[in-house]
């Protein structure tokens, strides 16, 4: 990923926020890395204050501000700056004044609001920015030199780039922010449009919300639309939801939600990790490096995995894009890409490559909701895990150390499939998966049959159930393959029946008072 050339001259910086959290830790960064630091209005105030040297624009300009702040930005020494295409350009307009500015970071007025608090028509309107989309759309424009930043929550990307890249960005991270700031600017502008009374195209006037059109629904024939509200900073659209797609074809309504799978089950695991979904349910998933991670969760059920989503928990390689490349596969998803690893997935021109910030996307992703017709059914996020530190040990000795490990590999991963739902595998990942049956026997069948197809060893092997076994079948299947320890939620009449037979098989029964039953 390319980075701006180094220049001789100091590099220099615009400032002008609305929103000034996290501002003296981005200053004091770019100061760190030679910044000059250039500002308006309350910012300069807000940065002198800190300590920091500052031009104030009017000072840049010779010209001060006017109309009570509505005029001091737009002014050539200023657009020109971020408008230069390239350094050399600057040689020709340096008797003008003209030099190169290569961070702008703004954020907008808060129109949305002022227009909500039930404030009079000219506070409103004085709280429509004209200034800053101008910037803001000028310097994402000029990406290919000059980096932008819209929104706070990017000052630590921004900053960690600049440690990685002596002082500078690459060119990927300036794209990515070129898009996340046409996408704020258009959100913004739907905002004045719906408080004037007019609705765009794609944006809802009560909520605010964005509707992007999606490739079609669970069928061809259907279509659909994905609809994103506003997050914290009043702005819709996949980026506010920490999802950038970087290549491939637009997305459809079954890539969503099996994207939406794939990133939460990864979420759930703070070392490296790979998951396989197609469906929504789990057919893969392993622990280690990309690679290594990628390889384990073929291991399982590589016939699922045809045209599967495929997602990381860690940075993609290229030796986990090598493992790839003889593959059919619809989504590949990271937090990030290895220059070398996005340019050969983007060779296979059908791919959908998303990147996602994992945090951003959990948040804009909690809860969950179906909609049928005028009916919406929601509920509250099924998240964490704490039945793992209050387990009970039913029946057969207490799991050791490598065991107990295993079982919460397995009890995770089983939250993710649809219940039914039976998981086998060990500490590095997944042997063998049986979801969405009618019957628990039934999904451990398939579960064990997934595992004989591949040739696995079953022996000293660990399951989970996302209920409770009903009846003693399922544990005398997995007891009769070698498996030593299963975890399940208690709660069944026949507990105490499953747990006698736990025991007379050899089989460690460890029962949960929580259960991840995902209907």
């Amino acid at each position: 990923m390319a980075s701006v050339p180094p220049v001789k001259r100091p590099r220099r910086a615009l400032l002008s926020l609305t929103d000034k959290s996290g501002l003296a830790e981005l200053a004091a960064g770019l100061v760190s890395c030679g910044y000059e630091l250039i500002a308006s209005g309350g910012t300069a105030r807000s940065l002198a204050e800190s300590g920091f040297a500052v031009t104030r624009v009017s000072e840049l300009t010779g010209f001060p501000e006017i109309f009570g702040g509505r005029v001091k930005t737009m002014h050539p020494l200023v657009m020109g700056g971020i408008l230069g295409a390239e350094e050399a350009d600057f040689a020709e307009v340096a008797d003008l004044g003209v030099a190169p500015i290569d961070l702008v970071c703004v954020n907008l007025y808060r129109f949305r609001e002022a227009a909500g608090s039930g404030a009079g028509e000219t506070e409103v309107i004085e709280n429509i920015d004209i200034g800053g989309p101008s910037l803001l759309r000028a310097a994402a424009k000029n990406f290919s030199r000059v980096t932008v930043l819209s929104d706070p929550v990017f000052y630590p990307e921004f900053l960690a780039e600049l440690e990685k890249h002596d002082g500078t960005t690459s060119l990927d991270f300036r794209r990515r922010m070129a898009a996340a700031t046409f996408a704020r600017v258009g959100a913004y502008n739907r905002s004045i449009a719906a408080w004037f009374g007019e609705t765009l195209p794609g944006q809802d006037k009560e909520t605010g919300a964005t509707a992007l059109a999606l490739r079609y629904g669970e069928n061809p024939h259907q279509k659909a639309e994905l609809v994103v509200g506003p997050g914290e900073s009043g702005d819709a659209g996949l980026e506010s939801c920490g999802l950038t797609q970087l290549g491939g074809k637009e997305l459809s309504y079954n890539n969503l939600v099996d994207l939406v799978a794939a990133v939460k089950l990864v979420g759930d695991f703070r070392r490296p990790c790979c998951a396989v979904i197609k469906h929504t349910n789990p057919c893969g998933f392993g622990r280690g490096e990309p690679a290594v991670a990628l390889d384990r969760a073929l291991r399982c059920d590589p016939v699922s995995a045809f045209g599967g989503v495929f997602s990381f928990n860690t940075p993609v390689n290229l030796a986990a894009v090598e493992t790839l490349a003889g593959m059919f596969y619809e989504i590949v998803a990271a937090p990030d890409f290895t220059q070398d690893a996005l340019a050969k997935l983007r060779r296979k021109k059908n791919v959908r490559i998303l990147r996602f910030r994992g945090s951003v996307f959990a948040a804009a992703t909690q809860g969950k909701s179906r909609t049928f017709g005028r009916l919406t059914l929601r509920q509250d996020e099924d998240s964490g895990f704490p039945e793992l530190a209050s387990w009970s040990v039913a029946a057969g000795p207490e799991p050791d150390e490598s065991t107990a490990r295993a079982l919460a590999l397995v009890w995770k991963v089983c939250k993710h499939g649809k219940s039914n739902a039976i998981v086998v595998g060990d500490g590095d990942g997944t042997l063998g998966c049986g979801f969405g049956q009618m019957s628990r026997v039934d999904s451990t069948r398939i579960a064990l049959q997934k595992a004989a197809d591949q040739g696995l060893d079953l022996q000293g092997a660990v399951a989970a159930s996302d209920g409770f076994f009903p009846f003693p079948d399922s544990i005398e299947l997995l007891a009769r393959v070698g498996v030593k320890a299963v975890v399940a939620p208690g709660g069944s009449i026949r507990d105490q029946e499953v747990a006698r037979a736990a025991g007379e098989l050899g089989i460690t029964l460890v029962f949960s008072d929580r259960r991840h039953f995902n209907h």
